[in-house]
């Protein structure tokens, strides 16, 4: 993905969740890190463009989106099960027993 899709996404999702919600651009505080596509002048232009504010992202700073660690510690887990899910129902089974507590699959 490039700054050029990136910025039609935004485009296309985060404006129509807005819309949907209605929501204004100036009423929320949008977030993304410092990735080169997010920082890139196409983006930060059309962003100022739509009067979005966006949270201050330090630079080299770790994930602090929590999703990211979510999904490392789902991974992690997945990896322990024996056979591994062969599909989304296995997939979905092992969550299940895992976010509740059960052995196995």
């Amino acid at each position: 993905m490039d700054a050029k899709m990136y910025r039609h996404i935004l485009e296309d999702s985060l404006l129509g969740t807005l819309h949907d919600h209605r929501l204004g651009p100036s009423t929320i505080i949008f977030q993304h890190d410092n990735d080169p596509k997010h920082t890139a002048r196409l983006v930060q232009e059309w962003l100022e463009h739509q009067n979005l504010l966006v949270l201050p992202w330090p630079p080299s700073s770790p994930d602090l989106n929590i999703i990211e660690n979510v999904w490392a510690e789902i991974k992690k887990r997945l990896e322990t099960y024996r056979p591994r899910p062969r599909n989304t129902e296995e997939l979905w089974r092992v969550v299940q027993n895992d976010s509740e507590g059960k052995e196995g699959s």
